[in-house]
Formats: C-alpha cells, structure tokens, sequence
C-alpha cells in the first residue's frame, strides 16, 4: 500500500484538516475497529466534507501511515515513562515490565489490533516509518531487565532477556487483542490472569540454573 496516495499537507487549513481527521480516528477506535468505521463517519467527527476527505485522501487505508506515526509518537512517551520505573529486584522488574505491557495493549486494544493486523498486511507501514525504530524500543524494554544482569543466570545475559521480551509481549498481544481465537484460547486464563502468573514462568528461565 504506497503511502504516496496521502498528498502531504503544507498548508494550515489542510494540516488543521488532517489532524481533525486523525483525531476522529482516535476518537472511533475508543468504541470499534479500524474496519468497522467508515468514512463518512469520520468526516462527521472531523466537521470536513466528504468531498474533502477524497481531495485528500484516496480511501480510509492511506490514513494508516499517519495513524502509524501517532502511534510511534505515544510509543516513544510510554517507553520514556517506562525507562523512569524503579525497581528493588529482577522479580520486581519482570513483573512490572509485564503489567505495564499489558496495561498498554489493553489501554489502546482497537489501535493496536489495527497496527498489528496492517503492519502485516501492509510491511512498508513499518519499513517507511522513521520515526520509531522497534528494534530500539525492545532493547530499551531489555535493558530494563539488564539492571539486574547480576541476577540473570543465562551466560548470554542479553539473548536471554531479549527472548523474556519476545515471549512477553508476543503473548499478552496475543490474547489481549485476539483473546476468543486461536492461539490465545490455548490458555483459559484471561488476560490480566495471565499476566499475574507470566512473570513466574519468565523468572524461571532467567535464573534456571541450568543455563549457567
């Protein structure tokens, strides 16, 4: 999906536009999915045309790129505010990292079901988004956990962590977003349940003697 089809907007009535129409999309996704708004729906949020709306854009999806880099704008403010947390142990940490992930899924449900389904549908969401590199945000969430490498049994200290935060978040994303379909259904706790009882599982694989 060429993101070429959004015509950038260099003057003010047109930045205040599109801005009004990325607000009405913040606005929808509090109550439903991406696919579920239509247009004129939005036009009628945003106080715009119709008629306005396709001067500007081709169809809903090219307003997936700018919701993209919202996105990436309150994932950089989360993750800064995350980094400030302190904690007393390397459980304490896991446990914290854990909630606050979940928290945040559970917090944006709609926005993150549309960003996770689209990124893979549409790979060059991601590719084209400088704003945010993801792998940065993982390290940052990583390194969170490494303040207590002292207490991190694994002899590659960083791959074994890396591995808690792709475990982490790959499964809370899973059953927050899409809790009623496979693989989610796999575990009949809900999400704040699994939760509560992921960050014993991880703790288990940090400080396993057996990876000494």
């Amino acid at each position: 999906m060429p993101t070429q089809s959004v015509i950038p907007a260099k003057q003010q009535r047109s930045q205040d536009t599109q801005r009004n129409l990325m607000n009405a999309v913040h606005h929808c996704l509090q109550s439903k999915f991406f696919e579920h708004i239509s247009i004129k729906e939005l036009c009628e949020h945003a106080n715009v045309s119709v008629g306005t709306f396709y001067r500007r854009f081709k169809n809903k999806d090219t307003l997936l790129p700018l919701l993209y880099q919202d996105f990436g704008r309150d994932l950089i403010a989360w993750i800064d505010a995350l980094e400030q947390n302190q904690y007393a142990s390397l459980s304490h940490a896991v446990s914290g990292v854990t909630q606050q992930c979940h928290d945040f899924f559970a917090a944006n449900r709609s926005l993150f079901r549309t960003i996770h389904l689209n990124s893979r549908l549409h790979s060059d969401l991601v590719v084209g988004d400088a704003l945010v590199d993801r792998r940065e945000v993982y390290t940052r969430i990583a390194n969170i956990l490494l303040r207590f490498s002292a207490n991190i049994t694994a002899a590659d200290k960083t791959a074994a962590v890396n591995l808690v935060i792709f475990t982490l978040i790959s499964t809370l994303l899973d059953k927050v977003l899409y809790p009623q379909i496979t693989p989610a259904i796999a575990c009949e706790l809900d999400s704040q349940a699994l939760c509560d009882e992921l960050p014993k599982m991880l703790m288990l694989y940090l400080c396993n003697k057996q990876n000494t």
